[in-house]
């Protein structure tokens, strides 16, 4: 028992150290990425002044950055309802949700999800800034001032004369797409989540539709950057193959190896078992449920008085008629039964 005990506080000291390591690890990456996000300054890019792909009009945001922000992690919560509802859907009896080792899970998969979007946020900040690639609104939104006679020229001395400074700023932001890197993270992080963690057995489709409807709302989200003049195409697909790399780098260095392990067992154990109890929670069900029922004798098909054999009903018949069909004749066989004897009339 000494030694349990000792074991359960040594593994308890290596958990803190871990979280406490982790956590200092998580600030070292996620101070400079706020920091890039509120104060970064981009690199100041030249212009050739007839360049069609930067002339484009301003547009305001059809979807903004914190509507994309509250979209996504509401989407993150969402899919994890939704797998957990049809999970106890798809299983015959319904279960006590959410248990300890479903809170337990959700935490580690949502740490898992928030390192991920740290990195791909830092990555796409730390690119925009270093290299400074121009929106297709940056002449109308800087409104550049500069010496007209050098045109065609590449221009590299200019004053932006711009109102708003906040944009001046994002208009040398433009590769690659944090939109559509975000939205493509959350979509695929999701996909893997989805394909391991929902087990269902009323539909084979469902889940591929459930994923198609992530990465096909993710796509909406990059178009949208386009259709407003926010980004190039070239923007929007780097960031999609972004998003899409570092997705598939924390499943498959993290969350493969941290999350589904064991849990993923367990959950198809329980959906293809149907004798261990401790899996199979139906089974359980239905063993509690046939335990507290109290076994019922079944009705009599015909009345006890046929059947009584009364000594002192002396004279009483009871005749039963059975019709007997043979392959030779068919006939009206009564057989009458006396208080005493039976025989055959």
């Amino acid at each position: 028992m000494e030694k349990c005990a000792n074991n359960r506080r040594v593994s308890r000291r290596r958990i803190t150290l871990a979280v406490i390591v982790d956590f200092i690890i998580f600030l070292f990456v996620g101070i400079p990425n706020l920091y890039l996000f509120l104060r970064g300054k981009p690199f100041i890019r030249g212009f050739h002044c007839d360049d069609p792909a930067i002339s484009l009009p301003f547009k305001p945001d059809s979807i903004s950055t914190s509507l994309l922000t509250v979209a996504g992690f509401g989407t993150s919560i969402l899919c994890a309802v939704i797998v957990e509802v049809l999970n106890s859907i798809s299983r015959k009896c319904v279960r006590a949700w959410p248990t300890w080792e479903d809170l337990l899970f959700y935490g580690k998969s949502y740490s898992l999800f928030i390192i991920g979007f740290v990195i791909q946020m830092l990555f796409v900040e730390f690119v925009k800034n270093q290299l400074g690639f121009l929106r297709p609104n940056f002449m109308d939104v800087c409104r550049p001032q500069f010496n007209v006679s050098l045109c065609p020229a590449f221009i590299t001395e200019y004053k932006c004369i711009g109102q708003d400074a906040k944009e001046i700023i994002g208009s040398r932001q433009s590769f690659p797409s944090g939109h559509s890197t975000f939205s493509m993270y959350v979509a695929v992080f999701y996909c893997f989540y989805i394909q391991r963690r929902l087990h269902i057995s009323f539909s084979r489709i469902l889940k591929f539709f459930l994923q198609a409807a992530l990465v096909f709302t993710a796509s909406i989200c990059g178009m949208s950057r386009i259709r407003d003049h926010k980004h190039h195409t070239f923007d929007v697909i780097a960031g999609f193959a972004v998003g899409a790399i570092v997705a598939v780098s924390v499943y498959k260095l993290l969350a493969e190896y941290l999350l589904f392990t064991s849990s993923d067992d367990d959950v198809s154990e329980s959906s293809t078992s149907s004798s261990t109890v401790s899996h199979d929670l139906c089974c359980a069900c239905a063993t509690m449920q046939s335990a507290n029922v109290e076994p019922q004798t079944p009705a009599p098909l015909l009345p006890n008085d046929y059947f009584n054999d009364d000594p002192n009903a002396t004279g009483r018949q009871t005749s039963i008629k059975l019709k007997v069909t043979s392959p030779v004749s068919s006939s009206l066989t009564t057989y009458s039964g006396l208080s005493d004897q039976q025989e055959l009339v």
